[in-house]
């Protein structure tokens, strides 16, 4: 019978190894395209390396015979593809990388506060903290290094988020430069005070567009005026816009996307359609966003169970 030997690349959205077992499920269409296919199972240990080689895979001659591959690992999201597998030996046909489920990670690894890029830490020295909910009254009053402390790792990691693609001038023209002190930091997004001519500088941006602004409530004493959003096809910035009698200008700033993990499965769209998104991931969709550069990369790494 022939047999082909397929050569496929494994990564986290860095490109790095990982660092547990990758099972792989191979499994011959059931249609006329898998006709002289075959089921197999594989373990990859990656040791470093992110080539995983699948030997003496069932096949045909001429076309080959489509399979499917599906791919485990602890603390991931299931991964799967379609591929035609020819005889003989073929050079790497598939990129495969992994993401982070949302749901396995415990902790984040993030830089100490002196080591933050400076716009940022003049950020947080900046911050007016105020207590909307309940949630909120550990950080009212704090700034600075006791504020970033005090964020603990899912509101530093949105932080870290929304700081790396604010600056980003690729997708929004570095915005950041219109975003003033802090008041509200939560999971999933900020409230933080701004330049008035930030909403003249999107408005007339073609980075962006208008968006819904029916599920943003306002800060008290403010009401609000308008929405947009970044223009790209993953990780948009929302920035909905409130205005005080005094004629000062806040936002509430977030990133939140429905379709970016469609390559994914549901399991990471399904933390978009809760009531909050989380922010690990937010940041797996940052680094997909890019995967060649890596420019949106938030500056944490995500520590899994």
């Amino acid at each position: 019978m022939p047999t082909g030997n397929l050569k496929i690349t494994i990564s986290d959205l860095l490109s790095n190894p990982l660092e547990r077992p990758v099972d792989i499920e191979v499994r011959r269409d059931p249609g006329p395209n898998g006709a002289g296919g075959g089921n197999l199972d594989y373990t990859f240990e990656p040791e470093g390396t992110t080539t995983a080689l699948l030997k003496d895979l069932p096949t045909r001659g001429g076309p080959g015979s489509r399979h499917t591959f599906r791919f485990f690992a602890r603390g991931y999201v299931n991964v799967a593809f379609m591929q035609f597998v020819e005889e003989g030996d073929r050079d790497a046909v598939q990129r495969v990388y992994m993401v982070r489920d949302p749901k396995q990670v415990k902790s984040i690894s993030a830089p100490a506060f002196p080591r933050l890029p400076k716009k940022l830490q003049t950020w947080l020295n900046s911050a007016q903290m105020i207590a909307l909910a309940k949630e909120d009254e550990d950080l009212k009053g704090k700034s600075g290094p006791a504020l970033y402390d005090a964020l603990g790792d899912q509101r530093k990691a949105a932080v870290l988020n929304i700081f790396r693609k604010a600056t980003h001038t690729g997708t929004v023209a570095g915005i950041w430069d219109f975003i003033r002190e802090p008041m509200v930091i939560r999971p999933d997004r900020c409230f933080v005070r701004v330049d008035q001519g930030l909403t003249e500088f999107v408005s007339k941006n073609e980075l962006f567009v208008t968006a819904p602004k029916t599920l943003h409530r306002p800060l008290e004493g403010y009401t609000l005026s308008n929405s947009v959003k970044s223009d790209d096809a993953h990780a948009n910035i929302q920035l909905t816009f409130q205005r005080a009698g005094d004629g000062a200008f806040a936002a509430d700033v977030d990133i939140d996307e429905h379709s970016g993990f469609e390559h994914w499965g549901e399991v990471l769209r399904n933390f978009f359609s809760q009531k909050r998104t989380s922010p690990y991931a937010i940041h797996e969709l940052l680094l997909a966003a890019d995967l060649s550069e890596h420019t949106l990369d938030p500056g944490y790494d995500l520590q899994l169970k």
